[in-house]
């Protein structure tokens, strides 16, 4: 697969997405675009710099990015969610497939108004191709395939150290917007067939995984459910996303959000000091350090009915820090999926143009085999389910 392939950021997300790409696809030539020089010196020393072009620059300024955009096949977003469409945008008009690790519903609706400059262009666009919203998508569409008509979807997912501390027994695993993002913007459900919108940090529930985790907890937050609740609205009466953390955290995360420390409006100190608290919130966080050994566990599940009858569908993953490649559980699990679509789409297993939903795009069966060849394991089981 000879394609020339443009990454936006070169975070933690971006190490795992080239770490396969240069395994698996060594004849893409790679580009990399930075603002941190100290980022990109990182990532070419750990992936090598054969066929490797690593660029300082701004993502923020789409124009001073256009002449890198050229003549690439595929254009992958793993910066800022915020500079997703005007880059999305850009990379329509300069005729390259585009997906993204996304994670914020209003940003990925606004894409969606590029569909018909998309298809125009004969170019695929697909946002959310990270762990969730991403991976759960495809996860949603496997059962949908499964069943004559899917009833229920619920998602349960999270990435957390292996060895919890205090005070929020959690740590850094992507970046501390992205985090505040999904914290703070409301969470799509659908509750007995209606899309609601509800504040993220409710909907607290116990989730049990098993040894040698046992039990945790799970609330609503933010990006998640994706597409999935346009996708499947009128036809489920039931869907939603929460995400898993160690017991205790929802109550200490909820102490910080009520006393602001995550809202974007700029506070004024006096004497000419000024602080945005989402921005300081950050920063507190960085400075406890990023977490290296994590765990990702997804537990989810879908009813409906096959052949008249209910059946239940479950879906289980839990996977852990790479002492081999040194890769993180979060990176790897969020970069191999968006990995895995990208080469769907420029090996022709994702045929389809304009800006596309996972759950109805992306061919599942091939992604959960593409998974396992990277040592991610989906057990997936089925059961009847007795009705009264």
């Amino acid at each position: 697969m000879d394609k020339s392939i443009l990454i936006i950021g070169a975070g933690g997300m971006t190490r795992a997405i080239a770490y396969d790409l240069r395994n698996r696809a060594p004849s893409c030539d790679l580009t990399v675009i930075d603002h941190d020089p100290d980022a990109l010196t990182r990532l070419v020393d750990y992936i090598g710099s054969e066929g490797v072009t690593a660029v300082q620059g701004d993502a923020s300024d789409p124009d001073g990015c256009r002449s890198l955009f050229a003549g690439k096949s595929l254009v992958i977003g793993a910066a800022d969610y915020r500079y997703n469409f005007d880059l999305t945008a850009l990379a329509v008009e300069q005729g390259a497939h585009w997906i993204d690790l996304g994670g914020n519903n209003d940003v990925v609706a606004k894409q969606f108004d590029l569909d018909a400059h998309a298809k125009s262009e004969g170019v695929a666009v697909i946002p959310d191709t990270g762990l969730a919203p991403g991976m759960v998508n495809v996860l949603a569409g496997d059962a949908a395939n499964r069943l004559d008509r899917v009833e229920e979807l619920h998602f349960r997912v999270g990435g957390l150290p292996q060895k919890p501390e205090p005070p929020l027994f959690y740590g850094l695993l992507f970046s501390p917007d992205g985090l505040a993002n999904e914290y703070c913007e409301p969470a799509l459900v659908i509750e007995n067939g209606q899309v609601r919108k509800v504040p993220s940090l409710t909907g607290w529930e116990r989730v049990h995984v098993g040894a040698p985790y046992g039990e945790l907890e799970a609330f609503h937050t933010s990006g998640g459910s994706s597409t999935m609740v346009s996708t499947f609205s009128g036809k489920v009466t039931s869907l939603d996303y929460k995400t898993l953390r160690y017991p205790g955290h929802l109550r200490r995360i909820n102490i910080l959000h009520d006393l602001g420390f995550m809202d974007d409006t700029e506070v004024d100190l006096g004497g000419g000091n000024c602080v945005v608290p989402r921005r300081l919130f950050g920063a507190l966080l960085e400075r406890f350090g990023w977490v290296a050994e994590d765990v990702v566990i997804l537990k989810s599940w879908a009813t409906g009915l096959r052949n008249g009858r209910k059946i239940r569908i479950d879906y289980k993953l839990i996977d852990h820090f790479d002492p081999e490649t040194g890769l993180t559980s979060m990176a790897r699990t969020t970069g191999f999926s968006a990995a895995i679509v990208a080469r769907m789409i420029l090996d022709g297993r994702i045929s389809e143009r304009g800006v596309l939903r996972q759950e109805v795009s992306v061919p599942p069966v091939e992604y959960i085999r593409d998974l396992e060849l990277r040592g991610i394991e989906v057990e997936i089981r089925e059961n009847l389910v007795s009705v009264p």
